[in-house]
């Protein structure tokens, strides 16, 4: 399921900048790192990441060994 954000959370917690990619509980950071392919660039790719990893550790690290072996980031 989807994750509600609210103008407020989205600007309080945005990892990206224009408010893009807010992650501030395990919902959130599910659908950032699914989603994680929209971002612009590596580096975005690597802060979207990090910042899911705080609430869902075992999917970012799943996450980010598929983007290394890919080479995304």
């Amino acid at each position: 399921m989807a994750a509600n954000v609210n103008l407020e959370q989205r600007q309080k917690h945005a990892v990206l900048s224009g408010n893009r990619f807010p992650i501030f509980n395990s919902s959130t950071a599910r659908s950032a790192l699914k989603l994680r392919g929209h971002t612009r660039n590596k580096v975005e790719r690597r802060k979207v990441i990090r910042a899911a990893a705080k609430f869902m550790p075992e999917m970012a690290r799943r996450a980010w060994e598929k983007d290394k072996d890919a080479g995304l980031i």
